[in-house]
This record gives C-alpha cells, sequence and structure tokens, in this order.
C-alpha cells in the first residue's frame, strides 16, 4: 500500500491528556528510560553509525532546493512515489514492516529540544495498533523476552552480546539474558542459535500469545448486545429492516469462538426485551414501561449461546420488522436502554451496538434540542448532559465499549450522545437524511458499512503501552480512549479501523551514533477467547542537522496529528482558536526556513518553502475548508462528526477527508500506464474538468463518478450500457462491470484505489447536470466556493503575514 503517495509536515501546539478510571492489573509496568543502541544483523554485531550517518549525509543542500509558491501551481506530485521510511541501512528497512501503521511525524529525530522548537514541526506518532493484516502478523510462544527493568519486549533493533547469550535493552541500556528456550531443544539437548527462526528478532511486528500471568480473570468470551430503535421515524426510515436484515445474514461470520453470544433489544417509549433461550419455545417478548427503575430479566434469558441459538436468532431477526410495522410510537428511550444493556453485559464485558434514530425523548438521558449555532465558533460543541460520559466510564471499568450508528433526520446532538462510545474507546456511524428508497446513497453505505462491522476481528479488555527511548517523553494521546497513566490507555474494545495520536517531547539531549526506538504493546482478549500481546517496534535515526530532518518529514502523519490536535483545541478552547493554530502551523516553519535559508526572500513577495513543504500550505487550506473547522453552513451534528473521524480515523483516511483523490477516466487508457501504481492525480479544481471527459473522485466515504455532459457515447455505453448522456439517471449508486475495455480499467482502478482502506466504499455517479452534483463539486478545495477563501488567495494571506 505504499503507493500512496507521501507528503510533508505541519507544526501543532500541545493538549494535556484526559482522566481515566482507576487503572486494572494489565501486568504492564511503567518503562524506563535509556536510548537505543545499534542492533544486530543476522547474529552479527556491526557497526550501525557509519551506514546510517551516511545515508543521512547523503542529503545535501542542494536536495533541499526551495520554490516559490507565489510563481509555482503545478506543485502536486502526480506520478512520482514520496516514501515515508527513514534513512537507514535496507536491513533495518526490511526488518520494519507495516511502517504505515507506526509511524512518526518526523522520521528523523531532532537531537536536541532546542532543535525541535527552532524547526517549528510537530513531533508526535500515529497508531493503528490493531490494524487487520489476516494473519500476516508472526506469532511468537512464551517464553517472551522483557526487559527486567522498563519491560521493554525484545525487537530487531536490540543489541547482542555473548554469543546472542545477553541482549542490551534499547530503551534503558539494561543488560539482559536471552531465555533458556533459545539454546536447548524440548530434550534439552542443546541446539544452535538461529536468529532468522526467532521473528522477534527480525519482524517490528509481532504477536505473544500471552502466558496466564498476563491475565486477571479468564478471557472473556465475544459478547455482542444490540440495541435498536424501534420508534416511528426508524421504521419508516427502512433501517430496522436493513439493520435486521443484515445481522441475520452474517449471524454465522460474527467473530468469537464457540462460546460467544447475541442479545437483542428494542426500545421506543418502552423497552422490550427478547428471551432466547432455548426451553422458551418461539421468541418471548418482554414490553417494560418503566422507564425509571426497568425491570431488567437476567442474562441467561436474553444473551444467549449465537452457535446453540442460531435458528431462534435468526428467526427473531425476521420478525422485528414486522412486529413494529405499524407503530405510532415516536419516542425513543435511549438512556434506559443504555443503562439496562450496561447491567446485563456487566458481568462478561463486550460490546454494545446502539442504533437510533432520533434525540433521546424518554427517560434519563433525554437530551432537550439546542439552538442551531452552526455560525458560531464551536461554543454548542460541549455535551448539553453529562450522563452518556458517566455512563462511558462505567462502561470502561467493566471492559464494555458502546459503538454508534446514528440516522437522524433532524439534529440528534452527537456532541452529547457521542460520549458514551468517545469514553469508552467506541466509534461513531452517521447516515444523515438515511432511507432505505429515498437516499439509496445513506442506504447502500450504510448495508456495507454494518456489514463490516459485524464481521471484522475485535479486540476485547485491551490495554496500550507506548514506551519512548530515554531523553523522549508522551505528552498526550488523542483518540476515543481513557489516559490511565502518561504512557497508558485503556481499550475496552480495540476496532482494526481506529488510530490514536501520540504528541512527544524530547527533554534531554539525544545521541546522534543511537536509534531513537518507540514501542508499542497491544495487551488483548481476541475474539477466539486467547490472550495476545501485539508489539510494534519503530526506530529513526537521530540528527542535528536541519537539513536532514526537513528532508525527511512525513506530511500525512504530520497532517493528521495537526488534525487530531485541533479537534481537541476546538472542543478545549473555541473554533476560532484551532484555525488560528492551523495558520500559524504554516506561517511559523515558512518564517523560520526563510530566516535561515533564504533571507532575501522577505519582502519580495515570494512564499518561499522547502521542496520537501511545497504541499504544506495546500494541506491546511483544505483542512480550514473541512466541515470540521470551517465557519459557516455546517450544522453542529456535522462539525462534530467530522471532528470525531479526523480524531480516530488512520492517517490513510484522513488524507481521503482532507484532500480526496481525483483522475480523468475517460482517457483512462493513454494515461495509465503502471497498473502497480495510481495514474496522475489531478488537483481539485474546476480547471482540471472538461464537459467532453468523465472524472472520479476517491472520498473517505464514497467514489464518485462525474459524467460530463459533451462525454463520449462510447463511454457512457461501454461504462452505464445506454445509449447516450440523456439516458444516465440523476445519480446511480454502484457500477455494474460489463465486458469491455473501458469497463474493465475502471474497476482495475477502483479497485487498486480500494486498498488504502479496509471499510467498503460505495461507487456514486452523478451527471453533470445533477442536482446531486455537490456531491462532487464541494470537494473541490482548491476553488472559492460558501464565502471562503481559494487555495491561491490562502497563499496571498500567509505571504503577507509572513512579510
Amino acid at each position: 500500500k505504499q503507493w500512496y503517495q507521501r507528503r510533508v509536515a505541519i507544526t501543532a501546539g500541545g493538549l494535556p491528556g484526559s482522566h481515566l478510571p482507576p487503572q486494572a492489573n494489565n501486568n504492564e509496568t511503567r518503562p524506563g528510560s535509556g536510548q537505543g543502541d545499534m542492533p544486530h544483523g543476522g547474529g552479527k554485531l556491526p557497526q550501525m553509525v557509519d551506514p546510517v550517518t551516511q545515508r543521512m549525509r547523503q542529503m545535501s543542500l542542494s536536495e533541499m532546493s526551495y520554490i516559490n509558491l507565489m510563481e509555482h501551481r503545478s506543485i502536486f506530485p502526480t506520478t512520482e512515489r514520496l516514501t515515508c521510511l527513514p534513512p537507514l541501512p535496507p536491513d533495518l528497512i526490511t526488518k520494519n514492516k507495516y511502517p504505515e501503521h507506526f509511524c512518526s511525524t518526523l522520521n528523523v529525530v531532532p537531537a536536541t529540544s532546542g532543535l525541535l522548537g527552532k524547526l517549528k514541526v510537530p513531533f508526535g506518532l500515529i497508531i493503528q495498533p490493531f490494524k487487520d493484516l489476516e494473519g500476516e502478523v508472526p506469532v511468537v510462544h512464551p517464553p517472551i523476552p522483557r526487559c527486567k527493568v522498563c519491560r521493554t519486549y525484545v525487537n530487531p533493533y536490540v543489541q547482542l552480546n555473548d554469543g546472542a547469550r545477553r541482549w542490551k535493552c534499547n530503551i534503558c541500556a539494561r543488560l539482559n539474558d536471552m531465555p533458556a528456550d533459545y539454546f536447548y531443544g524440548e530434550d534439552g539437548k542443546r541446539i544452535p542459535f538461529d536468529i532468522a527462526a526467532r521473528p522477534e528478532l527480525n519482524s517490528a511486528l509481532v504477536e505473544y500469545v500471552a502466558p496466564s500471568e498476563y491475565t486477571t480473570r479468564p478471557p472473556q468470551a465475544a459478547t455482542y448486545l444490540y440495541l435498536i430503535d424501534v420508534s416511528t421515524g426508524a421504521v419508516q426510515s427502512g433501517m430496522v429492516k436493513m439493520a435486521c436484515k443484515v445481522l441475520e445474514e452474517e449471524i454465522d461470520n460474527i467473530p468469537g469462538d464457540s462460546r460467544k453470544s447475541i442479545g437483542i433489544i428494542c426500545f421506543d417509549s418502552k423497552l422490550h426485551y427478547f428471551n432466547l433461550h432455548k426451553n422458551s419455545g418461539q421468541p418471548q417478548m418482554l414490553v417494560v414501561a418503566d422507564l425509571d427503575e426497568p425491570f431488567i430479566p437476567t442474562i441467561d434469558e436474553l444473551m444467549v449461546n449465537i452457535k446453540e441459538h442460531r435458528d431462534k436468532i435468526k428467526d427473531l431477526l425476521a420478525m422485528i420488522p414486522s412486529i413494529f410495522a405499524e407503530s405510532k410510537n415516536a419516542d425513543c428511550s435511549v438512556g434506559p436502554a443504555l443503562r439496562a444493556a450496561k447491567e446485563l453485559i456487566f458481568r462478561t464485558g463486550g460490546r454494545i451496538t446502539l442504533l437510533m434514530s432520533r434525540s433521546p425523548s424518554l427517560g434519563v438521558g433525554t437530551i432537550k434540542k439546542r439552538s442551531d449555532a452552526s455560525k458560531l465558533e464551536g461554543l454548542t460543541l460541549s455535551p448539553v448532559d453529562d450522563f452518556y460520559k458517566s455512563l462511558a466510564l462505567e462502561c470502561t471499568q467493566k471492559q464494555v465499549t458502546v459503538d454508534l450508528f446514528l440516522f437522524p433526520n433532524d439534529s440528534i446532538d452527537v456532541p452529547t450522545i457521542s460520549a458514551v462510545s468517545q469514553y469508552s474507546s467506541g466509534s461513531v456511524y452517521y447516515y444523515p437524511q438515511y432511507h432505505y428508497d429515498k437516499n439509496p446513497v445513506m442506504a447502500e453505505k450504510f448495508v456495507a458499512e454494518f456489514r463490516h462491522y459485524i464481521t471484522r476481528p475485535v479486540a476485547f479488555e485491551a490495554v496500550l503501552r507506548i514506551r519512548c527511548t530515554s531523553g523522549i517523553n508522551i505528552h498526550s494521546f488523542f483518540g476515543n480512549c481513557f489516559v490511565r497513566a502518561h504512557d497508558l490507555i485503556a481499550l475496552a474494545n480495540v476496532s482494526p479501523d481506529v488510530s490514536f495520536g501520540v504528541q512527544t517531547n524530547i527533554d534531554d539531549t539525544l545521541h546522534e551514533n543511537k536509534l531513537a526506538i518507540f514501542q508499542s504493546a497491544l495487551l488483548y482478549t481476541s475474539h477466539k477467547g486467547d490472550r495476545r500481546i501485539r508489539v510494534h517496534t519503530l526506530a529513526l535515526p537521530i540528527s542535528s542537522d536541519p537539513q536532514t530532518i526537513y528532508n525527511n518529514l512525513n506530511i500525512d502523519a504530520s497532517v493528521a496529528l495537526l488534525a487530531k490536535l485541533a479537534v481537541v483545541k476546538s472542543n478545549s478552547a473555541s473554533l476560532g482558536d484551532a484555525r488560528e493554530a492551523m495558520q500559524y502551523a504554516v506561517i511559523d516553519p515558512l518564517i523560520r526556513y526563510q530566516t535561515d535559508y533564504c533571507p532575501s526572500a522577505k519582502g519580495n513577495g515570494q512564499l518561499v518553502v522547502p521542496k520537501t513543504q511545497r504541499l504544506l500550505p495546500l494541506y491546511i487550506s483544505s483542512l480550514l475548508k473541512s466541515k470540521a473547522f470551517r465557519l459557516q453552513n455546517v450544522s453542529v451534528d456535522e462539525r462534530f462528526m467530522t471532528m470525531l473521524q479526523f480524531k480516530t480515523l488512520p492517517v490513510d483516511d484522513i488524507m481521503l477527508m482532507m484532500y480526496p483523490r481525483l483522475f480523468s477516466l475517460h482517457n483512462l487508457a493513454e494515461t495509465w500506464t503502471d497498473k502497480n501504481s495510481v495514474p496522475p492525480r489531478l488537483a481539485l479544481t474546476a480547471e482540471k474538468l472538461t464537459r467532453q471527459g468523465a472524472f472520479i473522485l476517491q472520498t473517505h466515504e464514497h467514489f464518485i463518478i462525474w459524467v460530463g455532459r459533451h462525454v463520449s457515447e462510447i463511454f457512457v455505453n461501454s461504462v452505464y450500457n445506454v445509449q447516450a448522456y440523456s439516458d444516465l439517471p440523476d445519480i446511480a449508486v454502484g457500477l455494474q462491470h460489463h465486458d469491455n475495455a473501458i469497463s474493465d480499467i475502471i474497476h482495475d482502478l477502483i479497485s487498486l484505489l480500494s486498498k488504502v482502506r479496509d471499510v467498503p466504499t460505495t461507487v456514486v455517479s452523478v451527471r453533470e447536470d445533477s442536482r446531486n452534483g455537490f456531491m462532487f463539486l464541494e470537494h473541490l478545495v482548491e476553488d472559492r466556493s460558501d464565502g471562503q477563501i481559494s487555495y491561491f488567495e490562502f497563499l496571498q494571506k500567509i505571504q503577507q503575514q509572513i512579510g
């Protein structure tokens, strides 16, 4: 997936972390300190300083050429492949598997805090700790070699001593003994030490099978509880029917071992429990009208083993839409339903999935409609009720996560209701104006995402710890989690689709002849019921040369971290403060660069930037225009939902949200010559469109195909199987594959682009004159729109402020 282009870095300020419930015993200890010595290589102990230093010194000042953005408009890379790998020797690069899932904003670490402050660039990590790699992670069985002082796991970058009998920790520099199992077979006879047979010494990403001392109770079974809104709006929109249909179809694909269990509760103005026990005959419904102190049946009646009760579960899911088909009950008792679900699942822990279509209107957690303050600077982004946050805190203590699926036709108060997911390490999905027939785009999106959600792997009762080399400290975490310590976060559940940001500081001088080491360790229970530890180690060179650091900025990670920081800033201060901070993320590093390297450019109407940072203003301009941070024409729910996505999504998804990919389709056979990489990308401006053509836009949520009104009949016939442009529908969802070369190459491109995301993406086609054309045009972020300045006007503004 490295074909996805890598770009340049930006600046952001620090923000404090959040407070969490009491720490549980997770057998992890607070890390020590120390800097990483250069590692082993194939069992030998070569001096690695020279290759690393030589690799960095190859980046001379001539390679740090600069450009004037006021004169150069074609700055966007089209076909070149910019890597995000640190400048390490090849043998170390090969050990660093999946760098896109654990990466730093700087691929070369500044040697001092003073140098980092001078450069005005952000320093932090982005980690996707439970990325679904489909069995590609090496599995290691005990014993587990760990440092006796700081508890760092052995990794490919440690130094081996005494014929590999001892290893030197690259976090705290402690010498540790290798386990005897490395040198003796099961029969007690001595065997040669084979470093190639040890994944933990060859791969930066490994997964250990945890022994019993890593558990405080027997590993929990995979437990799933679904809460379904059956109020009038939810039923009439088709949400209830589609949710039950997808769940019924995927009941056999729900992750878990033979112990996995499921329960279903429906709610409107009452709570509707369903007894699925095998001795109860047909599923029995128990209706509870008392919302203040509702009766809660026993867990054995409502939570049943999926394998043993499969047919009865499927029967119930088929019955629910018809049971409530004629309902005229418009109320929604979300709070009481969540409180009942919490009591049911607390004994085991697990996952609560809440599907709701309107704002809570009855019982505890009722939310009064707030005034529409879409033009205010974030003052209405705070929750209006603490019930959902308090409930989330209780859930986290009992290893329960709450995920939300929202289907509002009106305001649903996302800032308030989403707190139950934010503080329980859950996720939020948003489908405004959902209707199975009238809004096919949202209907198709929900089906694809819900199906993926039901069947994807889940990590239960987890904790994530980050260890850093001596002289580097963790400042704060960003994401849906609880921070239990400065280096530890609690995660009741972990989704493969979420990431976390980590802001780091340098508080001591780092040695340039050593490596900076970062190690994440995710201790969790798999859906199969075994305890695992996924360990990912990142090694980066250290330098005191500003030019080397400028040459090794990771733009994707930097922008992702900035977006997460800006979300926190918007909620803790104001939207205006967040926007100002993002603008200074452009201004400050450019002022420093011009002062140090191009003083003649100041005052001459130029905007001189290092070549590696040429995309920095473009991306900040795009981020300011997103629904999260623009000032006008955004509802509170839309704004906060977009902020939640910036806060939790992985790097590649954030880049698609901020600056989607645009490609031409009408001439794809001529422009796409290398099928292993993407074709030339187009800048997001209407200047690149033509009425004689067709274009595809890859956003975070959809593939959108825009068809010009004068496109050739051959194209529309080959792609859509119609005779002319006039025969195309106003909007079409899905793209059928036809037996011709044009259809083949377009589907090949969609397949290649889809690899950047694990979540299925819907294909939507719109005509140039479609009333739904805004779905495409709103992503042309380089143009002026909605009272927002264009990219070139943004450059002029930055240039004036820099002087």
